[in-house]
């Protein structure tokens, strides 16, 4: 057996264990995103699933949510280490399927990140100028917005967006904290400037007329006659619900449970990742909640699902957002202002959280020897691996590209599936651990201790959480509508990416067996260091 020296990168990770309880909850709320899935329950939900409770699905979603977050602090708990789940299912189950799988998930991540912030200059920045043209009467800012959405305006303006997270995800992780801290307050405010404009308007003749005065005359009560002319058929069920909000689940809330990616930052994984990553969920899901509640004293739920249902599948023009119904009721330049600030502001964020855990991910594959060492440099004042950030960057830009240019590689990129596929091993490992690593099983925090009967607790919860990604997977398929559709194509790519990370497994133990005379199998047979 070589010496662990050999076996490494390096003797120590060189990361800072410096978030604590809230940081990680402040990660999950801004990788779930105050701001873009702050849109889905109004503009989505409702006109994908035309009946179903807005309110039912945000609450099935989250409490199955609840498990699937368990498990993944369970890995982190058990792993606390940069990449915590691929570092424990290249430990309990095959070195090759656990990069193979982590492999895929930096490379889609990466590339969604992209995406995302492709959808600031196509999406979100022309919503926000539309909703103040509109309001405001300037022609202006809806030009604006017009060029904004341009494949010039998106790869400008998203490459902007991209520097300005490249350069704040090298700085310290506690400044990286603090600009995320910055985001979730400023987030909080947006939601509570809509929750006073919606509480500002009497009752539902209100909005209508508030409606009308800044959409057209006879524009309220138009919507749902349009949408069902255009094919909406509404009808409201319990099975409905449930079934969207089990499938709904990772969209609306996929990112709570991130920090277990970067377990080696957190302290105290085993109370950390656990209370950060439900707190997520429970604040992200009683904010949308509360909005719902709000919207729908003013107006029904079959407006709702229309106006969504318009702008969804016609050519009909149709604003179906929350931050523009809470404009037309309390139309303030200054509120309306702050409300852009706080969802342009924490979409930023939102991409911030998929470099810093990408980069974690790509640093614990350095770490093993899988990829050149240089990419776990960290540098010394800054704490910081600057490489692999760069890496993720540069990925990241492709994908803006991508997205401006008509988006070839991203509309491959089933984000759901995909990301769901990756995560079947790490889960199936946690899982399975009692049973085929006792040794560790053993020294893994009281957290995973409990039993039923003679049933470890996690291998029940990850039983569950097993049975909730495969269920994912099928409603892929038959619910194309919320799955984007899944055709060859996305599934060449999917099983293209997994080869790929499985060839570079073994042409990386190829090339140290050697040029070193180190067989990185060995690698696996041990627990890297902290």
């Amino acid at each position: 057996m070589p010496e662990e020296k050999k076996l490494y990168a390096r003797k120590s990770s060189g990361l800072v264990r410096t978030i604590g309880i809230f940081g990680a909850m402040v990660f999950g709320v801004h990788c779930i995103s105050l701001s873009s899935s702050g849109y889905i329950p109004f503009s989505w939900v409702a006109s994908v699933w035309p009946g179903s409770s807005i309110i039912g699905v945000l609450t099935v979603a989250m409490v199955l949510c609840l498990f699937h977050a368990y498990t993944y602090a369970c890995i982190g708990s058990t792993m606390p280490r940069a990449a915590a789940d691929y570092t424990l299912a290249s430990r309990v189950l095959s070195p090759p399927l656990a990069f193979g799988a982590s492999w895929t998930l930096v490379i889609f991540s990466a590339v969604v990140a992209g995406g995302l912030i492709a959808w600031i200059p196509s999406g979100a920045l022309p919503t926000l100028l539309q909703s103040i043209g509109i309001i405001f009467d300037k022609p202006g800012l809806r030009h604006l917005a017009e060029l904004s959405q341009s494949p010039t305006g998106i790869i400008v303006i998203g490459t902007i967006c991209v520097v300005i997270t490249y350069l704040t995800m090298i700085l310290p992780t506690r400044t990286i904290v603090r600009i995320l801290e910055i985001g979730f307050f400023l987030g909080l405010l947006a939601w509570v400037i809509i929750y006073i404009s919606l509480l500002s308007a009497p009752g539902p003749e209100f909005f209508q007329q508030a409606w009308d005065k800044f959409m057209g005359a006879g524009s309220y009560a138009s919507r749902i006659s349009k949408a069902e002319a255009a094919g909406m058929s509404y009808g409201a069920n319990m099975w409905t619900m449930t079934l969207a909000g089990l499938i709904m689940g990772f969209w609306i809330f996929y990112g709570y449970y991130i920090p277990t990616f970067f377990a080696g930052e957190v302290k105290q994984a085993s109370k950390t990742l656990i209370a950060g990553s439900w707190s997520s969920l429970i604040i992200t899901w009683a904010i949308f909640v509360f909005g719902a509640l709000l919207l729908q004293r003013l107006v029904p739920l079959k407006w709702i699902a229309a106006e969504g249902y318009l702008f969804n599948n016609t050519k009909e023009f149709a604003m179906p957002w929350i931050t523009f119904y809470a404009a037309i009721l309390k139309p303030n330049i200054i509120l309306v202002g702050l409300v852009a600030l706080g969802w342009i502001y924490t979409l930023i964020n939102l991409a911030q959280t998929y470099f810093f855990y990408a980069s974690r991910i790509v640093f614990a594959w350095a770490f093993d020897r899988l990829i050149p060492d240089s990419v776990c440099y960290v540098n010394p004042k800054l704490h910081s691996p600057i490489i692999a950030v760069t890496i993720i960057a540069a990925i990241a830009e492709i994908g803006v590209i991508d997205a401006a240019l008509g988006g070839v590689l991203g509309t491959q990129l089933n984000f759901v599936f995909f990301a769901v596929w990756t995560q079947l091993v790490p889960v199936l490992a946690i899982t399975l651990l009692p049973f085929l690593k006792r040794d560790i099983y053993e020294q893994a925090p009281d957290i995973m201790k409990w039993k039923i009967g003679k049933i470890p607790g996690i291998t029940v919860i990850g039983v569950i959480t097993l049975a909730y990604l495969i269920w994912m997977i099928v409603a892929s398929f038959l619910f194309p509508a919320v799955g984007g559709g899944i055709g060859p194509s996305r599934l060449i790519t999917l099983v293209s990416f997994f080869a790929s990370g499985i060839a570079v497994y073994y042409v990386a133990r190829w090339y140290r067996l050697n040029t070193e005379g180190i067989d990185i199998s060995w690698t696996f047979k041990t627990i890297p260091p902290v």
